[in-house]
């Protein structure tokens, strides 16, 4: 049996390149023809256009017409102007199938609210249709993604913000990782000064003094420093508690002073000065500190105590000094910073030593330092030794 035969030819919609749904729907249409509003019933109407039936009348293929469309809702008439070309003629000649030309975005949108209302089954009512008519129904079209070639000066502005964007990463990934390398790589030392041998020099007597030198001075050994004025009185206050003076005579040395001078004791640097000019001075206050030529400055610095297990005598640092100078040292020794003897403490002091020697200027001033646990020499002694095996 041969089913192709019997079986039933259908075609598709789509397969006769209909693009629009065709609804009979009651309406009129409205145009002029040779003076006179002639009246068509329309026969059915789609998105695309509509079919009318012209009964005696005639209309041109290809000739642009302006009309209007009246639809009976809800009891009243509802009309759209449209402009129509006649396309097809129906094989008895009184149909007439006509295209929608130029049609509005308000047009639109009714005719595709009436029809698809039409085709739902839903009630049509002018309220319904105001609606319609009020709100946005289109989208904007979207951008156009193909690439077109940029000019030279878009080029150059293109590649100089893309440049800047890349400058801006890396500095911020490298802000970051030095971040976390200072983290977890880097031990800081909780403070730390440049210091060195030094001599104190006090004031013997109480005493008005008078300075004669300033800081970061060089003196010679004997060199005068400073002067002072003391009064008499307290050279024989031993004396006087032993009663040896009488009033008169006690009255007598009030009125007198000694005047003498301090000297440096050695060819010195003048580390650090009080400035004064006949300023009243304690017995034993420290007026100047000195330090020999020939001193050499070392660094003393506080670590945590937990820091402990990263630090090791021999071990490179990095000083930083005021003014933003950094030079390299060693750990000469370590040992723990004890409020009571015999007992754990809660910091580690540290003496270093500089590979360069350190300016005298910078005696008693505080100074950065950092050991880096990752230590480069130490990479380099294993790489010997795995080499070496």
């Amino acid at each position: 049996m041969n089913t192709a035969a019997i079986a039933p030819k259908f075609v598709h919609e789509s397969e006769a390149q209909r693009q629009y749904a065709r609804v009979r729907m009651p309406a009129n249409l409205f145009v002029k023809l040779d003076g006179t509003m002639m009246k068509f019933p329309i026969a059915d109407v789609s998105a695309g256009g509509f079919g009318i039936k012209l009964g005696d009348e005639t209309l041109r293929q290809g000739h642009v017409y302006n009309g209007r469309i009246v639809f009976r809702i809800d009891g009243f008439d509802f009309a759209v102007d449209v402009d129509f070309v006649p396309r097809n003629m129906g094989g008895s000649g009184d149909r007439c199938g006509c295209e929608f030309q130029d049609l509005g975005a308000n047009e639109v949108s009714v005719l595709r609210y009436l029809i698809t209302s039409f085709l739902s089954g839903e009630l049509v009512s002018a309220g319904d249709v105001l609606n319609t008519l009020s709100r946005e129904n289109f989208t904007k079209s979207r951008k156009n993604k193909t690439s077109q070639a940029l000019g030279f000066f878009a080029s150059v502005r293109a590649m100089i913000v893309s440049l800047m964007v890349m400058g801006v990463g890396l500095i911020a990934v490298t802000f970051v990782g030095y971040q976390l390398w200072q983290i977890y790589f880097v031990t800081t030392a909780e403070s730390a000064m440049v210091a060195s041998e030094n001599v104190p020099v006090r004031v013997p007597k109480d005493a008005k003094v008078t300075t004669l030198v300033e800081a970061g001075q060089q003196v010679e050994a004997g060199q005068a420093i400073a002067t002072f004025d003391a009064p008499m009185l307290s050279y024989v206050n031993e004396l006087v508690g032993n009663g040896n003076y009488t009033i008169e005579q006690i009255e007598e040395l009030l009125g007198q002073s000694v005047r003498g001078t301090l000297t440096s004791p050695c060819d010195c640097k003048v580390l650090n000065m009080l400035p004064a000019k006949d300023q009243y001075m304690s017995k034993g206050e420290k007026l100047a500190v000195v330090a020999p030529m020939d001193a050499t400055a070392h660094v003393i610095a506080r670590f945590k105590f937990t820091d402990g297990d990263e630090l090791e005598e021999g071990q490179s640092v990095t000083l930083r000094l005021p003014g933003g100078e950094t030079r390299m040292g060693r750990i000469e020794s370590l040992f723990v910073d004890a409020e009571t003897p015999n007992q754990p403490g809660n910091t580690i002091n540290a003496l270093i030593q500089a590979n360069e020697p350190l300016p005298m200027n910078s005696v008693g001033r505080p100074i950065g330092v950092t050991v880096d646990v990752f230590q480069m020499a130490a990479v380099e002694g294993l790489v010997d030794r795995v080499s070496g095996n």
